[in-house]
């Protein structure tokens, strides 16, 4: 289900997620932050793992990565930059940990052709990987995280609660290949529908 180079990457943006939520104006570290981190990070993961073989995908976490900045395919660096271990870690530092980024995995996926058929017919409904395939796996990443962050509350656990929110909205914004930007495409309705319910979360959250 998860390949060791997954694991890897994984437990790097585990690290990488423990030290942005600990790291204060005060510069004090706990362990407290590597704990809320990984269960935020392998719900959202194992959430979207769960979900990828009803849309007929296989999927694969690595480190986000930005290698596009314009439109034409001349438009890409050569090699692309791993910004989901540059930005996290040097935005908090510079802000002191005020700034709190959590931008760090995007998953690539692989078609299973073979799960797309049509009991009815015994035809192809399509055979390529579709938009809205990504787009509602990514989904369920992002309800997991709202779910999380309810029990969170419920156990009265405020941190859990609160940094769940976070990942999810920094992980909406629609660009490069994070979650939000394959939500925004494949399924806008679902995109809006969950940045109106994780913005009343972190008004919750912040009152």
């Amino acid at each position: 289900m998860i390949n060791k180079k997954e694991i890897v990457w994984i437990i790097i943006a585990i690290l990488i997620m423990g030290f942005v939520i600990e790291i204060t104006p005060e510069l004090s570290l706990s362990l407290y932050g590597i704990l809320f981190a990984a269960i935020i990070i392998l719900t959202n993961v194992f959430a979207k793992k769960i979900a990828s073989p009803f849309y007929n995908i296989k999927i694969t976490h690595k480190i986000w990565e930005f290698k596009r900045w314009g439109w034409y395919k001349r438009s890409e660096f050569k090699k692309p930059i791993p910004t989901g271990l540059i930005l996290p870690f040097f935005l908090s530092i510079l802000s002191l940990g005020l700034i709190k980024p959590f931008t760090l995995l995007q998953f690539d996926t692989q078609n299973l052709p073979k799960k797309r058929v049509l009991k009815k017919r015994g035809a192809y409904k399509y055979s390529e990987i579709n938009e809205s395939d990504l787009a509602f796996t990514a989904a369920w990443g992002f309800w997991a995280l709202i779910l999380l962050a309810i029990i969170g509350y419920l156990i009265h656990q405020p941190e859990l609660t609160k940094y769940s929110i976070y990942y999810g909205i920094w992980n909406l914004i629609p660009i490069s290949n994070l979650d939000g930007i394959k939500l925004f495409f494949g399924s806008l309705i679902n995109w809006i529908l969950l940045v109106i319910v994780y913005v009343v979360g972190l008004v919750a959250v912040l009152l």
